[in-house]
Order: structure tokens, then sequence, then C-alpha cells
């Protein structure tokens, strides 16, 4: 049960990381009219990397999944 837990809090942590910045990136476009939209929907993506690592390492009880040594 605690996996499905993990796999939809990493599916939601995502998507909504890539449609909110989509949203944003889509709203500034539509106002001043530039072209935005990729920039945004790029840091979106990012940005939902970025919350799935710190989920992930939450749940393991590490800093980082790089370091194996413990931080004192």
């Amino acid at each position: 049960m605690k996996m499905l837990a993990l796999v939809s809090q990493l599916a939601l942590a995502m998507l909504s990381a890539i449609l909110m910045c989509g949203a944003i990136g889509y709203a500034i476009d539509a106002y001043f009219g530039t072209n935005w939209f990729i920039l945004f929907l790029i840091l979106g993506v990012a940005g939902g990397y970025k919350a799935c690592y710190n989920i992930i390492c939450k749940f393991l009880g590490k800093d980082s999944l790089f370091d194996d040594k413990k931080r004192k």
C-alpha cells in the first residue's frame, strides 16, 4: 500500500508542476504575445523531476541518493 501511495504522489507532483508552469507560460503568451510557453514547460518538467527526487529521498530517509555517507 505504501508503494501505491508513493507512485500516486510522484505522478501528482510531476503532473501539477508541468500543468502549473504550462498555464503560467500560456497566460504570459496570451497577455504579451510572446513565445515563453516552451521555456515554462521545460521549467515545469525540471521542477517536477526535482519534486519527485525530494519525495523519493524523503521516502528512503536519505539526504541524497548519490551520497552513501551519512551527514553529521
